[in-house]
Protein backbone atom coordinates (compact mmCIF):
# COMPACT_ATOMS: atom_id res chain seq x y z
CA UNK A 1 0.00 0.00 0.00
CA UNK A 2 1.29 3.47 -0.87
CA UNK A 3 2.44 5.58 2.04
CA UNK A 4 0.10 8.50 2.56
CA UNK A 5 1.76 11.91 1.99
CA UNK A 6 0.72 12.91 5.51
CA UNK A 7 2.55 10.02 7.20
CA UNK A 8 6.02 11.61 7.30
CA UNK A 9 4.53 14.94 8.42
CA UNK A 10 2.69 13.21 11.26
CA UNK A 11 5.88 11.52 12.42
CA UNK A 12 7.80 14.81 12.34
CA UNK A 13 5.08 16.66 14.26
CA UNK A 14 4.96 13.98 16.95
CA UNK A 15 8.76 14.18 17.23
CA UNK A 16 8.58 17.98 17.42
CA UNK A 17 6.12 17.84 20.29
CA UNK A 18 8.32 15.43 22.22
CA UNK A 19 11.56 17.32 21.51
CA UNK A 20 10.16 20.72 22.48
CA UNK A 21 8.76 19.35 25.71
CA UNK A 22 12.20 17.96 26.58
CA UNK A 23 13.85 21.21 25.48
CA UNK A 24 11.49 23.27 27.68
CA UNK A 25 12.19 21.07 30.70
CA UNK A 26 15.96 21.32 30.13
CA UNK A 27 15.75 25.11 29.72
CA UNK A 28 13.88 25.56 33.00
CA UNK A 29 16.22 23.13 34.76
CA UNK A 30 19.18 25.18 33.52
CA UNK A 31 17.67 28.37 34.94
CA UNK A 32 17.08 26.72 38.31
CA UNK A 33 20.68 25.45 38.30
CA UNK A 34 21.88 28.97 37.42
CA UNK A 35 23.60 27.72 34.27
CA UNK A 36 24.77 30.02 31.47
CA UNK A 37 22.12 30.02 28.69
CA UNK A 38 23.05 28.34 25.43
CA UNK A 39 23.75 30.83 22.63
CA UNK A 40 21.24 29.18 20.26
CA UNK A 41 18.43 30.04 22.69
CA UNK A 42 19.34 33.74 22.78
CA UNK A 43 19.57 34.67 19.09
CA UNK A 44 16.50 36.37 17.52
CA UNK A 45 16.07 33.65 14.85
CA UNK A 46 16.24 30.71 17.26
CA UNK A 47 12.96 29.29 15.92
CA UNK A 48 14.59 28.84 12.51
CA UNK A 49 17.70 27.11 13.86
CA UNK A 50 16.16 24.26 15.84
CA UNK A 51 15.57 20.93 14.08
CA UNK A 52 11.85 21.58 13.72
CA UNK A 53 12.44 25.06 12.30
CA UNK A 54 14.76 23.66 9.65
CA UNK A 55 12.18 21.00 8.75
CA UNK A 56 9.29 23.48 8.72
CA UNK A 57 10.92 25.83 6.24
CA UNK A 58 11.82 22.90 3.97
CA UNK A 59 8.13 21.98 3.56
CA UNK A 60 6.96 25.01 1.57
CA UNK A 61 6.27 22.82 -1.49
CA UNK A 62 4.42 20.08 0.41
CA UNK A 63 0.77 20.57 -0.55
CA UNK A 64 -0.42 18.07 2.04
CA UNK A 65 0.89 20.53 4.66
CA UNK A 66 0.52 23.95 3.04
CA UNK A 67 -3.16 23.28 2.34
CA UNK A 68 -3.70 23.00 6.09
CA UNK A 69 -4.40 26.45 7.64
CA UNK A 70 -3.00 25.21 10.96
CA UNK A 71 0.35 24.52 9.29
CA UNK A 72 0.73 28.07 7.98
CA UNK A 73 -0.07 29.54 11.43
CA UNK A 74 2.22 27.07 13.21
CA UNK A 75 5.22 29.26 12.38
CA UNK A 76 3.84 32.10 14.50
CA UNK A 77 3.13 29.81 17.46
CA UNK A 78 6.55 28.18 17.23
CA UNK A 79 8.32 31.54 16.98
CA UNK A 80 6.36 32.86 19.99
CA UNK A 81 7.67 29.96 22.09
CA UNK A 82 11.31 30.70 21.23
CA UNK A 83 10.77 34.42 21.81
CA UNK A 84 9.27 33.63 25.21
CA UNK A 85 12.24 31.37 25.99
CA UNK A 86 14.69 34.15 25.17
CA UNK A 87 12.77 36.64 27.33
CA UNK A 88 12.77 34.16 30.20
CA UNK A 89 16.52 33.56 29.95
CA UNK A 90 17.43 37.26 30.01
CA UNK A 91 14.79 38.44 32.52
CA UNK A 92 16.17 39.59 35.89
CA UNK A 93 15.28 37.58 38.98
CA UNK A 94 12.09 38.49 40.79
CA UNK A 95 8.66 39.49 39.52
CA UNK A 96 9.82 39.98 35.91
CA UNK A 97 11.33 36.49 35.86
CA UNK A 98 8.12 35.02 37.25
CA UNK A 99 5.99 36.78 34.61
CA UNK A 100 8.38 35.65 31.87
CA UNK A 101 8.07 32.08 33.12
CA UNK A 102 4.26 32.27 32.99
CA UNK A 103 4.45 33.57 29.41
CA UNK A 104 6.87 30.78 28.48
CA UNK A 105 4.56 28.19 30.02
CA UNK A 106 1.58 29.55 28.07
CA UNK A 107 3.59 29.53 24.84
CA UNK A 108 4.63 25.91 25.48
CA UNK A 109 1.00 24.89 26.00
CA UNK A 110 -0.08 26.82 22.89
CA UNK A 111 2.48 25.02 20.72
CA UNK A 112 1.49 21.62 22.10
CA UNK A 113 -2.21 22.28 21.44
CA UNK A 114 -1.47 23.70 17.97
CA UNK A 115 0.51 20.60 16.99
CA UNK A 116 -2.14 18.22 18.36
CA UNK A 117 -4.84 20.05 16.38
CA UNK A 118 -2.72 19.91 13.22
CA UNK A 119 -2.09 16.19 13.74
CA UNK A 120 -5.85 15.64 14.04
CA UNK A 121 -6.44 17.61 10.82
CA UNK A 122 -3.82 15.54 8.99
CA UNK A 123 -5.32 12.30 10.29
CA UNK A 124 -8.71 13.40 8.96
CA UNK A 125 -7.07 14.21 5.62
CA UNK A 126 -5.45 10.77 5.61
CA UNK A 127 -8.89 9.15 5.91
CA UNK A 128 -10.43 11.19 3.11
CA UNK A 129 -7.57 11.57 0.62
CA UNK A 130 -6.28 8.95 -1.81
CA UNK A 131 -2.71 8.14 -0.82
CA UNK A 132 -1.44 7.59 -4.37
CA UNK A 133 -2.90 10.54 -6.26
CA UNK A 134 -3.63 13.04 -3.48
CA UNK A 135 -7.20 13.66 -4.67
CA UNK A 136 -10.20 13.09 -2.38
CA UNK A 137 -11.32 9.47 -2.08
CA UNK A 138 -14.79 7.88 -2.06
CA UNK A 139 -15.25 8.52 1.64
CA UNK A 140 -14.94 12.27 1.11
CA UNK A 141 -16.98 12.00 -2.08
CA UNK A 142 -19.92 10.49 -0.20
CA UNK A 143 -19.79 13.28 2.38
CA UNK A 144 -19.59 16.12 -0.16
CA UNK A 145 -21.68 15.13 -3.17
CA UNK A 146 -24.98 14.65 -1.37
CA UNK A 147 -24.70 18.30 -0.31
CA UNK A 148 -23.53 19.38 -3.78
CA UNK A 149 -26.48 17.68 -5.48
CA UNK A 150 -28.94 19.20 -3.01
CA UNK A 151 -27.44 22.65 -3.56
CA UNK A 152 -27.60 22.31 -7.35
CA UNK A 153 -31.24 21.22 -7.42
CA UNK A 154 -32.73 23.12 -4.47
CA UNK A 155 -30.57 26.17 -3.79
CA UNK A 156 -28.76 27.22 -6.97
CA UNK A 157 -31.39 25.64 -9.23
CA UNK A 158 -28.77 25.35 -11.94
CA UNK A 159 -27.74 22.33 -14.00
CA UNK A 160 -24.89 20.13 -12.81
CA UNK A 161 -23.34 16.96 -14.18
CA UNK A 162 -21.44 13.98 -12.87
CA UNK A 163 -18.89 12.14 -14.99
CA UNK A 164 -16.98 8.91 -14.55
CA UNK A 165 -13.57 8.73 -16.23
CA UNK A 166 -11.81 5.43 -16.88
CA UNK A 167 -8.30 4.95 -18.27
CA UNK A 168 -8.50 2.74 -21.34
CA UNK A 169 -6.61 -0.56 -21.28
CA UNK A 170 -5.00 0.27 -17.95
CA UNK A 171 -4.55 -3.43 -17.13
CA UNK A 172 -2.36 -3.74 -20.22
CA UNK A 173 -0.12 -0.95 -18.88
CA UNK A 174 0.26 -2.78 -15.57
CA UNK A 175 0.90 -6.12 -17.29
CA UNK A 176 3.41 -4.66 -19.75
CA UNK A 177 5.37 -2.22 -17.60
CA UNK A 178 4.57 -3.21 -14.02
CA UNK A 179 2.42 -1.72 -11.27
CA UNK A 180 5.00 0.94 -10.39
CA UNK A 181 4.58 2.44 -13.86
CA UNK A 182 0.83 2.02 -13.56
CA UNK A 183 0.92 4.05 -10.35
CA UNK A 184 2.87 6.82 -12.09
CA UNK A 185 0.30 6.87 -14.89
CA UNK A 186 -2.53 7.24 -12.36
CA UNK A 187 -0.72 10.12 -10.66
CA UNK A 188 -0.05 11.84 -13.98
CA UNK A 189 -3.66 11.38 -15.08
CA UNK A 190 -5.02 12.79 -11.82
CA UNK A 191 -2.81 15.85 -12.24
CA UNK A 192 -4.08 16.32 -15.79
CA UNK A 193 -7.62 16.27 -14.42
CA UNK A 194 -6.80 18.75 -11.66
CA UNK A 195 -5.02 21.21 -13.93
CA UNK A 196 -7.56 20.94 -16.76
CA UNK A 197 -10.85 21.21 -14.88
CA UNK A 198 -12.30 24.38 -13.40
CA UNK A 199 -11.73 25.38 -9.77
CA UNK A 200 -15.44 24.80 -9.08
CA UNK A 201 -15.31 21.19 -10.31
CA UNK A 202 -14.72 18.38 -7.82
CA UNK A 203 -12.46 15.43 -8.61
CA UNK A 204 -12.37 12.14 -6.70
CA UNK A 205 -10.64 8.82 -7.13
CA UNK A 206 -13.56 6.45 -7.46
CA UNK A 207 -11.54 3.24 -7.46
CA UNK A 208 -8.82 1.52 -9.49
CA UNK A 209 -8.33 3.53 -12.68
CA UNK A 210 -11.70 5.28 -12.36
CA UNK A 211 -12.13 8.92 -11.34
CA UNK A 212 -15.32 10.86 -10.71
CA UNK A 213 -15.81 14.50 -11.69
CA UNK A 214 -18.69 16.64 -10.42
CA UNK A 215 -19.31 19.75 -12.54
CA UNK A 216 -21.46 22.65 -11.33
CA UNK A 217 -23.22 25.19 -13.56
CA UNK A 218 -23.12 23.05 -16.74
CA UNK A 219 -25.73 21.10 -18.65
CA UNK A 220 -25.07 17.87 -20.57
CA UNK A 221 -24.13 19.60 -23.81
CA UNK A 222 -21.54 21.88 -22.21
CA UNK A 223 -20.18 19.13 -19.93
CA UNK A 224 -19.76 16.80 -22.91
CA UNK A 225 -17.93 19.52 -24.85
CA UNK A 226 -15.57 20.25 -21.93
CA UNK A 227 -14.77 16.59 -21.37
CA UNK A 228 -14.34 15.83 -25.05
CA UNK A 229 -11.71 18.57 -25.29
CA UNK A 230 -10.02 17.07 -22.23
CA UNK A 231 -10.20 13.59 -23.75
CA UNK A 232 -8.52 14.89 -26.91
CA UNK A 233 -5.84 16.68 -24.89
CA UNK A 234 -5.05 13.52 -22.90
CA UNK A 235 -4.79 11.37 -26.03
CA UNK A 236 -2.13 13.73 -27.41
CA UNK A 237 -0.23 14.26 -24.15
CA UNK A 238 3.02 12.26 -23.79
CA UNK A 239 3.59 10.88 -20.29
CA UNK A 240 7.28 10.80 -19.38
CA UNK A 241 7.72 8.05 -16.81
CA UNK A 242 11.02 7.40 -15.05
CA UNK A 243 12.52 4.13 -16.22
CA UNK A 244 10.84 4.13 -19.63
CA UNK A 245 12.81 5.04 -22.74
CA UNK A 246 9.80 6.37 -24.60
CA UNK A 247 6.88 8.46 -23.33
CA UNK A 248 3.53 6.72 -22.91
CA UNK A 249 0.31 7.90 -24.46
CA UNK A 250 -3.01 7.03 -22.87
CA UNK A 251 -6.66 7.45 -23.71
CA UNK A 252 -9.66 7.85 -21.45
CA UNK A 253 -13.38 7.17 -21.74
CA UNK A 254 -16.06 9.29 -20.06
CA UNK A 255 -19.66 8.66 -19.10
CA UNK A 256 -21.78 11.69 -18.12
CA UNK A 257 -25.15 12.07 -16.40
CA UNK A 258 -26.95 15.30 -15.56
CA UNK A 259 -28.25 15.79 -12.03
CA UNK A 260 -32.02 15.34 -11.82
CA UNK A 261 -34.23 16.50 -8.94
CA UNK A 262 -35.12 13.77 -6.43
CA UNK A 263 -32.51 11.38 -7.89
CA UNK A 264 -30.14 9.81 -5.37
CA UNK A 265 -26.37 10.04 -5.64
CA UNK A 266 -26.23 6.29 -6.26
CA UNK A 267 -28.77 6.58 -9.05
CA UNK A 268 -26.80 9.42 -10.67
CA UNK A 269 -23.55 7.44 -10.49
CA UNK A 270 -25.29 4.37 -11.89
CA UNK A 271 -26.45 6.31 -14.96
CA UNK A 272 -22.96 7.76 -15.49
CA UNK A 273 -21.51 4.27 -15.16
CA UNK A 274 -23.91 2.93 -17.79
CA UNK A 275 -22.80 5.72 -20.13
CA UNK A 276 -19.16 4.86 -19.40
CA UNK A 277 -19.86 1.22 -20.23
CA UNK A 278 -21.33 2.38 -23.53
CA UNK A 279 -18.22 4.45 -24.27
CA UNK A 280 -16.08 1.38 -23.67
CA UNK A 281 -18.32 -0.81 -25.81
CA UNK A 282 -18.26 1.71 -28.66
CA UNK A 283 -14.47 1.54 -28.92
CA UNK A 284 -13.10 3.58 -25.97
CA UNK A 285 -11.51 7.05 -26.10
CA UNK A 286 -14.86 8.80 -26.30
CA UNK A 287 -17.52 10.60 -24.26
CA UNK A 288 -21.00 9.09 -23.90
CA UNK A 289 -24.06 10.73 -22.36
CA UNK A 290 -26.43 8.88 -20.04
CA UNK A 291 -30.09 8.43 -20.76
CA UNK A 292 -32.33 10.83 -18.88
CA UNK A 293 -34.48 9.33 -16.17
CA UNK A 294 -38.20 9.12 -16.76
CA UNK A 295 -40.16 12.11 -15.49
Amino acid sequence: MAEHPADSALAQLELTLENHQQWAEALVAGILANQTPADENLVPGAHMLCDFGKWYYSQTHSTVLTEQPLFTTLEKTHRALHDAARNLLIAPAGAEKAESYREFSRASSDLAMHIRNLVQALLTSELTTDALTGVPNRRQMDEQLEEAIYAATNVLREPACLALADLDRFKLINDTYGHAVGDEVLKAFSQLLITSMRDTDRIYRYGGEEFLVFMNHVDLKLAASILDRLREKISRYPLHIDGLREPLTITVSFGIAQVCPSESLRGLIRRADEALYQAKSDGRNRVCIAQKIAA
